[in-house]
């Protein structure tokens, strides 16, 4: 009899369970990997509320993985039994025209691991070895399940172009919006004012990577008063990092003439009373950005240096029999910035 693994399911709308399932075994070009820790993102939540398309009842869910490398398929190479990876999530074609250009991000026939195929909130995965990529030890397992995010995330800030004291709003309490703060000090932006929510852990940590000035709770209009922003009648760069209808219409208002907008929260909201004229005539530049494989490798070191800060944003480390109440909200998300799941068992 096959050995057995836990695995979260999701049972439809609204529904989470953890289930017994076999093993597997790695195939050809597929490494099968010991789940050590496992990241629980934002984007699980909608999949679990059905508002994802490609997500089906039973499949299983998760897709920030940390572990070390158990066995190897076939024709694997450039990998070895006992390193530890982490998870680039998204399988391309290989054969559409973005994938010949190297873009295999924009790929018309992908898939994605936790999202269109089974994830890996499980004690053992099997992956496609190509999507998998080691960890220095300089790099912890907890912040190992970050990286898959920061890849987005760098990969957008590329996109932007910064430039040495330009000045950037950003709109957004979350992981991504404190992500922004580091990755724009780092590219040299000048003033990096943040809007935020009234939750105290995140304003002292956006102060902390280098906002300012730090507003909450307060009109967005705040962010014009610095003298050289309402000199400039807005900002270099505006960023929403929530995305609803409101967050994504104050990040075009807040862009200076011939600025940049890049709208990176992820949601399925569309956006009434759209300003097509004051884009126009502002000579605005808007930006939508996700994924960013090529930026694997510029996230993991920055992370090894310790120029950019992951830990002091997680907030809580769970145990995976507690994931389903936490998916589907039965235990509330509340101020939580970021949950890592410990899954480590072990094979009996």
């Amino acid at each position: 009899m096959a050995e057995m693994m836990r695995a979260v399911v999701w049972d439809g709308p609204g529904k989470a369970s953890i289930r017994q399932r076999p093993i597997p075994s790695p195939g050809p070009g597929q490494a099968l990997i010991e789940v050590q820790y496992n990241g629980l993102c934002s984007t699980d939540y909608p999949i679990v509320e059905g508002q994802v398309e490609g997500a089906w009842p039973g499949m299983v869910l998760g897709h920030e993985p940390v572990g070390p490398v158990l066995t190897l398929g076939e024709g694997v190479h450039g990998l070895k039994v006992g390193q530890r990876v982490a998870l680039d999530t998204m399988i391309a074609c290989g054969e559409c025209r973005f994938c010949k250009q190297g873009h295999t991000e924009l790929c018309t026939h992908s898939d994605e691991i936790g999202f269109s195929v089974d994830g890996n909130w499980t004690d053992f995965a099997v992956l496609p070895a190509a999507n998998l990529h080691v960890l220095p030890e300089q790099v912890g397992d907890l912040e190992g399940t970050m990286i898959e995010a920061l890849t987005c995330q760098l990969g957008a800030v590329e996109a932007l172009d910064v430039r040495f004291g330009e000045s950037v709003a950003i709109i957004g309490s979350g992981l991504a919006a404190l992500t922004f703060i580091q990755l724009l000090r780092l590219k040299g932006a000048g003033i990096i004012a943040i809007s935020l929510r009234d939750h105290p852990e995140r304003i002292g940590l956006a102060r902390k990577f280098g906002g300012d000035p730090v507003i909450h709770n307060q009109s967005l209009k705040t962010l014009r008063e610095h003298p050289r922003i309402a000199q400039d009648d807005g900002f270099d760069l505006a960023i929403d990092a929530v995305g609803t209808q409101e967050t994504a219409l104050s990040a075009i208002s807040l862009a200076r003439r011939g600025g940049k907008v890049l709208l990176y929260g992820l949601s399925n909201e569309v956006i009434d009373q759209f300003p097509l004229g004051m884009t126009i005539f502002r000579n605005l530049t808007l930006f939508g950005r996700t994924s960013a494989p090529r930026m694997w490798e510029p996230a993991i070191d920055l992370v090894a240096r310790g120029v950019l800060q992951l830990k002091p944003m997680i907030s809580e480390v769970v145990e995976l029999e507690q994931v389903p109440d936490i998916i589907t909200q039965k235990i509330p998300r509340g101020n939580t910035l970021k949950r890592i799941i410990r899954i480590h068992r072990g094979l009996s």
